[in-house]
């Protein structure tokens, strides 16, 4: 065979070869992109109802349990209850007895009686710093001056009243026994003669021995006209008329001008105001003076905060004598007692944390579970929202329950805050405490909307989007539509606007690696997530439709 044949040949078989690698190429390529769109899943924009669930488990317990310490130093005197009886509000638990407590509270009681009277005494000190004429007459002499300092019963001034007049008539021991203060008297005038009315108004108990042996005792009457003449002796002879007749002076009188009144200070102070001058005629009850009260305030207040501090006293010995009286706070069963008729108490000696209490109530009325709530999920459990119970230990069964409290503050951990929710139910026999239950509670439900799977949602900018699927399979750019979402839950999300019913959307595992990057942002701020840890061996709530 030539060269030449051999060549043509060979260019023959390398041009088959093309020809079949190129035709196997592009059924293996057609082969390829059917396979990828049959890969493509999708879901159709449908009507349905969506409920926003959260879910969460915790140890149920009581609602009410109430540790009862003993509070104050005593004996046990009586117990009126044992471990596992049934015990009303109010009910009296335990009696103590104090002999020394019961001393000291009597003590403090005399102690406020004591301060209560100090304090009264030293106001009417205050009411005694105005000093006011005693009788109407004329001011014979003042004898302080603004600022001086008085002592109690010092003299201030004197006051005479010139509308009388007195005489001063002696009698003998057989005749003063029958005179008394009071008594009516009457006194002759020799020059000229006539008779005016006296009264009696002081006597002497003790006799005056006269130059001649004899023992005078004094009596002075005093009339209502002043009969008086300065500087003339004015002669009378007096009767007193007593139960046993008149008794008549021993000797004739002289006619004085009446006593002057002692206008005196009954409280040490500095004088600060005079209101009358000598000579000035005066009446019963006006204002002489004023006394400083700077050191009477201070005593008052003084006093006054003695007073507070023997109340004070007071009412810690009745709270520590009540104390000796110990009632249940609560309707409830003792589940654990630990004292007995006798026993000595001494708290005020130990520390409370290092002895057992002296009884533990429960009352398993009422059940409560605390579940912890993420802060994206908070505001939308309310007070009395109704609940579903169910636990393992008691299958097919559901309890109804209801939220009773929500906590005001949160508390964070892993930057992530919760909120403690209170769920309680009413007790029921199969429902223990100390059980673990699982808790729902609807939030948020819609009925009759458009729902798309959660996946469907893609997020750009804080927008959301859905991708529109073709008649094809194949998408592009122009797909996207923004769409405006409802509530959502971890699998359907409601679709308010953007699609209608019927229109098919590409959901999330239908693209590639690619176009994922692109269309799948966060999880949307009304996503609820899974909760955190829950104290006492709850754990937190997730939403679930």
């Amino acid at each position: 065979m030539s060269k030449k044949v051999i060549k043509i040949a060979v260019i023959g078989v390398l041009i088959i070869a093309v020809i079949f690698t190129g035709y196997f190429w592009k059924r293996k390529n057609s082969s390829m992109r059917k396979t990828a769109a049959q890969q493509v899943s999708s879901a159709q924009v449908t009507k349905g109802d969506l409920e926003v669930v959260l879910k969460g488990s915790g140890t149920l317990l009581p609602m009410e349990q109430e540790t009862i310490n003993l509070k104050v130093d005593g004996t046990v005197k009586k117990v009126y209850f044992e471990e596992g009886d049934v015990v009303k509000k109010g009910d009296l638990l335990f009696e103590l007895e104090d002999e020394d407590l019961s001393i000291s509270l009597e003590k403090s009681q005399l102690s406020l009686i004591q301060q209560q009277i100090n304090l009264q005494e030293i106001n009417e000190q205050k009411q005694k710093a105005v000093i006011y004429a005693p009788e109407d007459g004329v001011v014979k002499s003042v004898d302080v001056k603004v600022g001086d300092s008085v002592n109690a019963n010092s003299v201030l001034a004197t006051i005479q009243d010139q509308n009388k007049c007195q005489v001063k008539v002696p009698f003998i021991s057989s005749q003063i026994k029958n005179i008394k203060q009071g008594q009516k008297a009457e006194v002759m005038f020799l020059d000229p003669i006539y008779t005016v009315e006296g009264e009696v108004t002081k006597t002497d108990t003790v006799g005056t021995l006269t130059s001649t042996g004899s023992i005078y005792y004094y009596v002075t009457v005093t009339m209502n006209s002043n009969y008086y003449v300065e500087e003339k002796d004015t002669a009378v002879q007096v009767h007193v008329i007593t139960d046993s007749g008149k008794e008549l002076g021993i000797e004739q009188a002289l006619i004085e001008p009446e006593e002057a009144v002692d206008v005196k200070s009954e409280i040490s102070s500095k004088v600060k105001e005079i209101y009358a001058e000598e000579g000035e005629v005066v009446k019963k009850g006006q204002k002489l003076f004023s006394l400083d009260l700077e050191d009477i305030n201070r005593d008052i207040e003084k006093q006054q905060l003695t007073l507070q501090q023997a109340e004070l006293d007071l009412k810690s010995k009745i709270s520590q004598l009540e104390n000796l009286l110990v009632y249940s706070p609560i309707d409830g069963t003792i589940i654990e007692q630990n004292v007995r008729e006798g026993d000595l108490i001494r708290p005020s000696t130990s520390s409370s944390s290092s002895s057992d209490p002296a009884a533990v109530i429960v009352n398993y009325a009422k059940m409560q579970v605390v579940l912890p709530v993420d802060e994206l999920d908070i505001n939308n459990v309310e007070i009395g929202m109704p609940v579903k119970i169910t636990a393992e230990a008691v299958p097919d069964q559901v309890f109804e329950g209801q939220v009773e409290k929500i906590a005001e503050q949160g508390q964070s951990q892993n930057n992530v805050s919760t909120f403690d929710v209170t769920i309680t139910t009413d007790k029921v026999d199969e429902l223990k405490a100390g059980m673990t239950v699982d808790v729902e509670m609807v939030v948020a439900s819609k009925q009759d909307v458009l729902i798309l799977p959660i996946t469907a949602i893609q997020y750009r900018n804080n927008k959301s989007y859905v991708m529109l699927a073709s008649n094809g399979g194949e998408t592009s750019s122009s797909d996207m539509v923004e769409v405006e979402t409802g509530i959502s839950n971890d699998e359907y999300v409601e679709i308010v606007s953007g699609v209608k019913q019927g229109d098919r959307v590409l959901l999330s595992n239908s693209t590639s690696s690619s176009s994922n990057s692109t269309r799948f942002g966060n999880q949307p701020a009304g996503q609820m997530a899974p909760m955190g840890p829950m104290p006492s061996g709850g754990s937190g709530m997730d939403n679930r439709r």
